[in-house]
């Protein structure tokens, strides 16, 4: 019987990952260059990536590119941090700030549908920011919104600190439920780095999540990149 030609790119994607020519936290060449080294359309690469993703040997970060996760055993830590940068900033004695704040209203990105369990199609506002603290960049992060959350249109003034989740709780209404999230180190992101101002073969610290209301429903996505300096892990250990 004949292999179906996406499960054929599957393995072979799979064997480069496994053999380590692409290790953790490496992103994979672009799907134009990688189909072209496959010798298969990108039509049968995305089915094959969806696979892989959805074995976890994958995680896809829209606009930035499909990363190799970690195969190998792990311990869970349970690590409780501030879910508002603001007040993560804060809570390190530092002055919170925001640069470069870019808000849009689009339509959601095809990979944001099932995220945000909204129609294709459908309008979400988009907030791209740089966080400061003392006047240095932590963090660059990308919130996602359904129009019918955001209320109150975000318009804070030049140079002030604008927090996501405050404005989402005062002017918005929203009250959000439980949120857990997991935390992976990506590296060699130029375009990130860059806009952190740290070396482009640094590691940057990457937080995807999806925030619900009290009623389960998804309110926010948030895609956050954390200079390496920002976080001090602690473990207690235990006799």
């Amino acid at each position: 019987m004949h292999t179906p030609l996406h499960r054929t790119a599957t393995d072979r994607i799979r064997n480069m990952i496994i053999a380590g020519e692409y290790r953790e936290g490496d992103r994979l060449p672009s799907e134009p260059a990688l189909a072209r080294s496959l010798n298969i359309s990108r039509a049968t690469l995305r089915e094959a990536l969806q696979q892989l993703e959805a074995e976890g040997m994958l995680h896809r970060v829209h606009g930035v590119g499909t990363f190799v996760m970690s195969q190998r055993p792990a311990l869970t830590l349970r690590l409780s941090i501030p879910r508002s940068i603001t007040e993560m900033i804060e809570s390190l004695g530092l002055l919170p700030g925001t640069r470069e704040m870019r808000t849009t209203t689009e339509p959601v990105f095809p990979d944001d549908v099932e995220r945000l369990k909204i129609r294709p199609g459908s309008t979400v506002f988009r907030i791209e920011r740089i966080r400061t603290a003392n006047g240095q960049p932590v963090a660059y992060t990308i919130d996602v919104a359904p129009s019918w959350v955001m209320k109150r249109y975000p318009a804070p003034a030049q140079g002030e600190n604008f927090s996501l989740i405050s404005h989402l709780k005062s002017l918005c209404a929203v009250v959000f439920g439980e949120l857990s999230s997991v935390l992976m180190p990506l590296h060699n992101i130029a375009s990130i780095a860059e806009k952190l101002e740290i070396d482009p073969s640094s590691h940057i610290f990457f937080f995807e999540e999806v925030d619900q209301n009290a009623d389960g429903i998804p309110v926010l996505l948030s895609r956050e990149y954390f200079a390496p300096w920002i976080f001090r892990f602690t473990v207690r250990r235990e006799t």
